[in-house]
């Protein structure tokens, strides 16, 4: 079964299942763009797309509206062509023979006409469903508005959190970098004799100490980064 567990994790971090988080030193090169980018940026995501497809759908059942006088009128006509063949006999008597005739004639029919249907109804209310179509429309573009008006607050959000976590994995990593040249040192003292095992034990305390809170800043950090790259259509993090 360990085996079995082994193989799939293996296999999943070949195929790029299993997501890697950026080190350190990738976190540290981000650069945030101007927040009038990312705003740009939100305008090319898949929802503010959905809007326009919308307003589009919005736009092609206003025109159907407008034109919808046309079902007032309707137009028919009929075409036929063709060899008429008229068939008789004639009698002319007991002593003759009865005379078989055939007779034909190519004719044309055609026929050709036009209908006004008026449903006072629908003439009087068609200036109510157009207004109806264009108000509808408006309140496609305001939701649209209203949805990208969130997204930048939330972007807000996420640029000033991002901003202050990178300054503060700066300060973590310089912090984590110190604490661990000197239990590098205390190593050093402790193996000569020059420093006891719970003095290094202190120190070691504060390695781990500064690590976690390294990693914590870096995991958050991660995560505040992707959220703002799907928010803003961005792309934050070199990978």
């Amino acid at each position: 079964m360990k085996r079995f567990l082994l193989l799939i994790v293996f296999l999943a971090s070949k195929t790029g299942l299993i997501y890697s988080q950026p080190g350190t030193q990738e976190l540290l090169k981000v650069k945030l763009p101007p927040i009038e980018v990312l705003y740009e940026g939100a305008m090319k995501t898949s929802m503010f797309q959905f809007y326009d497809y919308k307003m589009q759908q919005e736009q092609y059942i206003l025109k159907t509206e407008k034109r919808r006088w046309l079902e007032f009128f309707s137009v028919f006509g009929s075409y036929q062509y063709g060899a008429i063949g008229i068939s008789s006999y004639t009698n002319y008597g007991m002593d003759f023979p009865l005379v078989y005739q055939t007779s034909g004639e190519v004719q044309l029919w055609y026929n050709v006409g036009a209908m006004i249907r008026i449903p006072l109804d629908r003439i009087f209310d068609r200036g109510n469903r157009v207004k109806s179509q264009r108000a509808k429309m408006e309140a496609t573009l305001k939701e649209r508005d209203l949805w990208y008006d969130e997204q930048k607050i939330k972007i807000i959000d996420l640029y000033v959190k991002v901003a202050e976590m990178l300054n503060s994995l700066t300060y973590a990593n310089e912090h984590f970098q110190l604490v661990d040249k000197q239990y590098e040192v205390a190593q050093k003292d402790y193996a000569i004799g020059a420093m006891t095992g719970q003095t290094l034990g202190v120190i070691k305390g504060s390695q781990v100490q500064a690590y976690m809170q390294l990693e914590r800043i870096k995991a958050e950090l991660n995560a505040s980064l992707l959220k703002l790259e799907i928010l803003s259509n961005t792309k934050l993090i070199e990978r």
